[in-house]
């Protein structure tokens, strides 16, 4: 039996509306807050004489900016198919998640560049008072994290996911900026720098984190194999429709958070034509009423072969064989 708790089975049981809903909310909210919370680190680091906030500042704001392109690629991956884009426009979730790790990327090379740039140049101490700034912000970005998260993993959106870690890496921003800046204070002025430091090992993680981010994004555009119990819980719903008597084959695409299902059933040879094609639709209504994230499901009719159904079926690449 397929595992049943599956994350990418339980996403393709939701029905697409509100998975747009659920992306879009995470979206917005990830917006509203970060913008927030960066004016108040901005304000902080520029009064408190901190590199590492000012940086941690403009990581919110590329937060914003990642969140943005989220929200974008959501609202254009659920537009309905066109005569350009037959099989619809799922891909702009996925690129909106490549453009979220790329984002991430860029930031964290602009923020070691900068901080590179500062350790030369003579430096007030931070202000212990900016600490008062980053105790919550760490405190609201770590929650935000978890519950996106766990939304993106829901509604098996990849750039909400990205988006995600695009809120845990300003809680790594805003530690490393706690430290260098508790560094500073108590070390005196011989370490004034310690926060430019803390920013620099910072953006490394955050340079880290986006090529981390970029494998499943690429994955999934080189259409790579999907979950196998999803691809489990197809192969059996499929061979358990009447009149099917095997599944030879199962494939799926994934489009953004929609699925694209070509299979090969096994049907009595001497049925008709007519009654082959009923019963291919039959496989595709019961599919698409199990799984509403299926946006079309391609059924090949096959004759029954009771020498090839002795084969146990197995997992592969792209789906069972």
């Amino acid at each position: 039996m397929p595992n049943q708790n599956s994350e990418a089975l339980e996403a393709a049981r939701m029905h697409p509306e509100r998975s747009l809903r659920t992306g879009q909310g995470s979206a917005l909210k990830g917006i509203l807050i970060n913008s927030a919370l960066g004016a108040a680190k901005l304000a902080a680091g520029v009064l408190g004489h901190s590199y590492a906030l000012i940086a941690d500042a403009c990581e919110s704001y590329a937060d914003v900016m990642g969140s943005c392109v989220t929200l974008y690629g959501l609202r254009i991956a659920a537009e309905p198919a066109d005569h350009e884009h037959p099989a619809g426009h799922g891909r702009a979730e996925t690129l909106a998640s490549a453009v979220t790790a790329l984002a991430l990327i860029l930031v964290g090379a602009f923020i070691f560049w900068q901080a590179t740039l500062s350790l030369g140049e003579p430096r007030h101490a931070p202000n212990p008072l900016t600490l008062l700034v980053l105790v919550p912000v760490i405190f609201i970005k770590e929650r935000m994290f978890h519950w996106m998260r766990a939304r993106g993993k829901e509604i098996g959106s990849m750039a909400v996911v990205a988006d995600a870690w695009h809120q845990r890496s300003d809680v790594v921003t805003s530690v490393a900026a706690l430290t260098g800046i508790s560094v500073a204070w108590v070390g005196g002025p011989g370490w004034s720098h310690a926060d430019s430091w803390a920013a620099m090992a910072a953006s490394l993680w955050l340079m880290g984190t986006g090529l981390w981010l970029l494998g499943p994004t690429l994955h999934e555009l080189m259409e790579g194999s999907v979950d196998p119990a999803l691809l489990e819980f197809i192969y059996e719903t499929s061979g358990n429709c009447p009149g099917i008597k095997g599944v030879d084959k199962v494939w799926v695409r994934k489009l953004g958070m929609r699925l694209m299902v070509d299979l090969h059933v096994e049907v009595d040879p001497d049925i008709s034509v007519q009654e082959g094609h009923r019963l291919s639709h039959e496989v595709k209504a019961k599919l698409q009423a199990e799984l509403p994230q299926v946006r079309d499901v391609m059924v090949h009719v096959e004759p029954y072969d009771p020498e090839r159904a002795k084969r146990p079926y197995r997992i592969q690449a792209g789906g069972t064989r």
